[in-house]
């Protein structure tokens, strides 16, 4: 595996240069793997100059496809010298294991930002405020129910329950911390009643049914609502009059997702949200 091969010198007939054009790499790297005893050439007695043997390019392949997957020289100098099977597998398999726990986090975050772009895609044709309906896509759910739920009226009132969602969603778990807001349940919206009962966080990654769970509906009323509508307690109003009108049935909470919240130096609230509450279309005896 090494290069140091059993066969006669005359096999080793590529410079240093044609053996690197060959396996698309550097002359330093050569010679860093030389120094290091991983792929070792020929060197010729009478003038000092290195030769490889073409049968060292797999060597150099498998040097290269495993230290790409993450492992050391050292790790690849012991399984080069000592040719064990077994070895090769077993770091092979922890190796493809980080690699797959790599992926996992950079679907997550490509998921978060695909998710914010889709909220955001649509902003531009509808008007701040105005309540519509609307084909979703399949999105999971993290939840975390708020412990004081009748002084929950703003975000400074749930702080802890933030806090505590929040902890849930390890870099390496399902839970997701973007996009994130609060719901309130329909019934509280009906009565007037603007209490969150819940911290969320959206995702597109597949719900596992045990930290995440899917939305029950792909037909949505939704909304946008920036700061240029200050009052979103009448935006509540109208989400609950459009089901009502439009004969509708929610069959879930209102998601509030916050995009934007931001308070500039003058004090001036910024904040750009989505609302949504999951329908289906009312039973007709």
């Amino acid at each position: 595996m090494s290069g140091t091969s059993d066969k006669p010198d005359q096999d080793y007939i590529l410079s240093v240069g044609q053996f690197a054009k060959l396996c698309g790499t550097t002359r330093d790297t050569l010679r860093f793997y030389y120094e290091q005893n991983i792929i070792s050439p020929r060197i010729d007695p009478n003038n000092g100059y290195h030769y490889y043997s073409p049968s060292q390019i797999s060597s150099f392949f498998f040097i290269h496809t495993m230290r790409q997957a993450g492992c050391s020289i050292k790790e690849i100098s012991d399984l080069i010298h000592s040719s064990d099977k077994d070895k090769i597998v077993k770091l092979a398999n922890s190796k493809i294991l980080d690699m797959q726990k790599e992926l996992y986090l950079i679907n997550k975050k490509i998921s978060a930002l695909h998710l914010g772009m889709w909220i955001l895609g649509k902003f531009e044709g509808h008007k701040s405020g105005v309540p519509f309906l609307d084909d979703i896509p399949d999105i999971s759910v993290s939840k975390t129910e708020i412990r004081n739920k009748e002084n929950a009226y703003h975000t400074a009132d749930i702080a802890s329950d933030i806090s505590v969602h929040l902890s849930k969603a390890t870099p390496e778990g399902s839970l997701s911390t973007f996009p994130t807001g609060v719901t309130i349940s329909y019934a509280d919206l009906e009565k007037r009643h603007y209490v969150y009962n819940s911290i969320i966080s959206w995702s597109f990654l597949p719900a596992d049914n045990f930290d995440t769970f899917w939305l029950p509906g792909r037909l949505a009323v939704c909304c946008y609502q920036d700061d240029l509508q200050k009052d979103i307690e009448k935006t509540y109003r109208k989400i609950v009059s459009f089901i009502k009108k439009n004969n509708l049935t929610a069959i879930s909470d209102l998601y509030v997702i916050s995009l934007i919240n931001l308070y500039e130096k003058e004090k001036q609230h910024k904040y750009f949200k989505y609302l949504l509450i999951c329908v289906e279309p009312a039973k007709t005896s």
